[in-house]
């Protein structure tokens, strides 16, 4: 039977094409472009500034530099206690993000399908640290930490960066499995499998998006807080945002402008391999879907 006798219809609709596209939308994309060129101005212009300051040759900083040079990132690499920052945020960053998606992984699991009568109330005691203003939680982070003896350690501030970070994760890979039928599970348990082959082999094949993009999250949140962060420093747990907001009161250097310029690169480098496996899914998609439509014109025609 003819596709078209079948009721389905073949032609594609005129914003399917390249120039319907631009024809069906209820927009001019030449005016989108003209209203979000001076955000995007804007946006990059402090970017724009950091950049060429971190280039002076001098040590001071200048806009606009009196010459090229690499010399602030030399000063930068050879200062042991910028290089010292720099590790104990890694460090941090590393636990929190272990720490962060294990008990979220664990609570989104159990709350996963769950019915019961205070289940809204664990929900609200979960997203309480975003709620929370993060002067109040450093506060508490420094009294309770005292007490433990951690505060002023790496690791006080990593416990911290946890509870700032879990939610974060929480809703990620929350929203990862929404889409599981919850009678999977139920078929697994009723088939014999343990609680750690349930995990494995049904929650963490639909969880696993929702855990990577929380643990970038994690680490982002870890990496770049610095409320929490300057309540429980030491002279031994100074993390890169405490060290450059030290500096930038007591002692302005070309250093911090050449520590923004590398976190700008990164995140630049981070934001093009982002884009470069969105294009290779396409890409991938886009050959499964020729695939597909081939296999069917060949069957329509067989």
């Amino acid at each position: 039977m003819d596709r078209s006798e079948a009721g389905v219809g073949t032609a594609a609709p005129p914003w399917a094409t390249a120039g319907g596209l631009r024809r069906g939308l209820p927009f001019d994309w030449t005016l989108l472009a003209l209203v979000c060129a001076p955000v995007f101005v804007y946006l990059m212009l402090p970017t724009l500034v950091v950049v060429p300051m971190a280039l002076t040759p001098r040590q001071l900083l200048e806009f606009p530099p009196s010459g090229i040079s690499l010399r602030t990132f030399h000063d930068l690499l050879s200062d042991a206690a910028w290089t010292s920052a720099v590790l104990i945020s890694l460090r941090v960053a590393a636990v929190v993000v272990g720490l962060s998606c294990l008990v979220a992984t664990t609570a989104a699991t159990a709350l996963h399908s769950a019915r019961f009568a205070g289940k809204a109330i664990i929900l609200g005691i979960l997203m309480t640290p975003v709620v929370a203003p993060v002067i109040v939680l450093a506060l508490a982070d420094y009294q309770f930490l005292v007490s433990l003896h951690l505060a002023g350690t790496w690791v006080g501030i990593a416990l911290a960066h946890s509870v700032l970070a879990t939610p974060y994760v929480f809703v990620t890979i929350q929203a990862s499995l929404v889409g599981l039928d919850p009678a999977l599970v139920r078929s697994a348990r009723s088939l014999g499998a343990g609680p750690m082959s349930v995990f494995w082999h049904v929650y963490l094949p639909a969880l696993r998006p929702g855990l990577l993009a929380g643990a970038v999250f994690a680490f982002a949140v870890s990496f770049d807080e610095v409320v929490i962060a300057l309540f429980l420093q030491g002279p031994q747990a100074t993390t890169l945002p405490v060290k450059m907001f030290t500096d930038i009161q007591y002692e302005l250097s070309p250093k911090i402008a050449a520590v923004a310029s590398l976190l700008v690169g990164l995140a630049a480098l981070a934001f093009l391999a982002q884009i470069a496996i969105v294009l290779r899914r396409r890409s991938r998609g886009s050959g499964w879907a020729a695939g597909a439509n081939s296999g069917g014109r060949v069957f329509d025609e067989a």
